[in-house]
């Protein structure tokens, strides 16, 4: 009933109508009322638009009025992200024009201030402008974080120069106003807040963890300000003049427009967490929450340590050495599966992928087939590893350790998967394939991203796990798409890995998240042998699949060992 007054008045032409105006946007579509106020800020910002304080001011009351509606879209993202890359990208494209559109419309209204330096009706707007503009920065900063994308040089000195012009003014600790209510903020502290987001970042955190972390950024940094003098030898500093963030200061001078932060009082919090996290694991080690509890305090050592005020190097389970060369990648769970179900049942044996030769292309051109055997193999392994290996080529060796490799990874394979995402990886000129869990990510550039990954098996085999009735129980039988359910049959990965020469080696499985029952026995077959197990202790749980140890029912028989173990392909 109010399209007549929409179509008819300016909404944002001072506070009062931009009230009106939000009565008649949707309570329940977020989508499309974010779509409503990204249009009418790019109309604010255009040239056409007389730019005036009651405007602005309007904007800031648009901006007060819809925080709830942007975490509700953030709440969106985090429940519904996971259940397909459209909705994820849906949702985190809502999220990140809005900001934009936001960042936009002030950058305009900041450079109309500037036109009127003696005009006291816009230098009163001035310190919410400066406030309002780091906090949507802030919000873009977490939008990236969600897909492990960081700022680009020119975000930082957009940042740094906020801060600068409100230290300039003498207006960085005054207290703003950015909601309905009667809190207050200041530039300073939401500016350290952008900070801390970013040196608290591992590169492993998911979106719910950075949120996480912004829940609780204002408390943390209540304590928190900037100095001229450095608090400790190896005190964080931020240079206001530079295109970085909080940096860990080195021995020698520093130079330019240098800030210090003291991190003792964040550091202490995060202290505090862990012993209580530690406490509560050890006195209810059987609880429902100890798993939940284990994940935070995981979380919680490494943002202490990532604000550490003294220099502590985490020690390596092993040094780490630069690599070079291409490696081919599976990912998830399905592909890996599929891929060393067909090599076990047709193997491709002396095959090598990376090589090639001038005679077997003039034997394909001139008789149209190739004549020699090995080339003949290394085309058919290249065909089955096409089929299943992840879009956008090679990947890049960075360096690598006895327990994880570094790499660069194509931008689609970055857009496509998260943290706990398996990866089968099979380096060129390597004897097997290695099975690894991605753990970080960190996007470099436009089109590359980097990636870390945690060995946790260097045998890999496709084997199947067939449900086993208790004796007496009525048996059942359904045929579909090749697979008998009598009990279920289903397809898992056999895991073997010697983690140090001369030790025994460990094996288990990991099972589609859906098919993990551990009350349940399970006949698992080789293409050799087949033996009676149980799932054993949980390794690791992911909403994909389960990592488990293996328990044989059948004493006289040991786990058996990987069919692969010795027949993988050279690549």
């Amino acid at each position: 009933m109010f399209g007549f007054w929409k179509s008819t008045r300016d909404p944002l032409s001072d506070a009062r109508n931009a009230e009106r105006w939000l009565s008649t946007l949707s309570p329940t579509d977020t989508l499309a009322v974010h779509a409503d106020l990204a249009a009418e800020l790019e109309l604010a910002a255009g040239s056409a638009v007389t730019r005036t304080p009651n405007r602005l001011q309007a904007v800031f009351h648009v901006d007060a009025q819809t925080a709830l509606r942007r975490q509700a879209l953030i709440d969106q993202y985090l429940e519904h992200a996971t259940r397909s890359s459209r909705i994820e990208n849906q949702l985190w494209s809502a999220l990140f024009g809005l900001s934009q559109a936001f960042l936009h419309t002030y950058q305009t209204f900041a450079r109309e201030i500037d036109e009127h330096p003696q005009s006291s009706r816009w230098q009163e707007l001035l310190p919410e402008l400066l406030c309002r503009q780091i906090v949507h920065l802030a919000l873009d900063a977490r939008i990236k974080l969600y897909r492990h994308e960081q700022w680009i040089p020119a975000k930082w000195a957009e940042l740094h120069g906020l801060m600068t012009l409100a230290s300039s003014r003498q207006i960085e600790r005054r207290p703003v106003a950015l909601t309905a209510d009667d809190e207050t903020t200041t530039i300073e502290h939401e500016y350290l807040r952008a900070l801390v987001l970013h040196l608290m970042n591992p590169g492993s955190l998911t979106a719910r963890q950075v949120e996480l972390i912004w829940g609780e950024l204002d408390d943390w940094c209540a304590p928190l300000r900037l100095t001229l003098e450095p608090s400790a030898p190896y005190a964080f500093f931020v240079d206001l003049a530079g295109r970085e963030g909080l940096r860990r200061r080195r021995p020698g001078p520093l130079e330019s427009r240098v800030l210090f932060l003291d991190t003792r009082p964040l550091h202490a919090v995060m202290v505090q967490h862990v012993i209580v996290l530690e406490q509560k694991i050890k006195g209810q080690p059987l609880s429902n929450r100890t798993p939940r509890r284990s994940e935070q305090l995981a979380l919680f050592t490494k943002l202490a340590a990532q604000v550490d005020p003294e220099f502590k190097p985490i020690p390596r389970r092993g040094e780490r050495t630069p690599a070079t060369g291409h490696a081919d990648a599976i990912l998830g769970l399905q592909k890996i599966a599929g891929f060393f179900k067909a090599e076990a049942q047709q193997p491709i044996l002396g095959a090598d992928p990376s090589g090639d030769s001038f005679d077997s292309t003039m034997d394909l051109a001139v008789f149209g087939r190739i004549r020699d055997e090995p080339t003949r193999r290394r085309e058919l392994l290249r065909r089955r590893i096409g089929a299943h290996v992840a879009p956008g080529g090679h990947w890049e060796l960075k360096d690598v350790s006895p327990t994880g490799f570094r790499l660069v990874a194509p931008i689609q394979v970055a857009n496509a998967v998260t943290l706990g995402t398996l990866l089968a990886l099979h380096p060129h000129g390597q004897p097997r394939w290695t099975l690894g869990i991605i753990r970080r990510m960190k996007r470099t550039s436009a089109d590359r991203a980097e990636i870390g990954a945690q060995i946790i098996a260097d045998t890999i085999a496709a084997v199947t796990l067939t449900e086993q009735h208790k004796p007496g129980a009525d048996p059942y039988s359904i045929e579909g798409e090749g697979t008998t359910i009598n009990g279920r049959s289903f397809t898992a990965l056999l895991l073997s890995l010697c983690a140090r020469q001369g030790e025994p080696v460990v094996q288990s499985l990991i099972v589609p998240a859906i098919e993990y029952q551990p009350a349940k026995r399970y006949l698992l077959a080789t293409p050799s042998a087949q033996y009676s197990i149980r799932f054993g202790r949980l390794v690791e749980h992911q909403p994909e699949w389960v990592w488990t140890s293996i328990e044989a029912l059948d004493p006289r028989h040991r786990t058996p060992a990987s069919p692969l173990a010795n027949a993988s392909p050279a690549v």
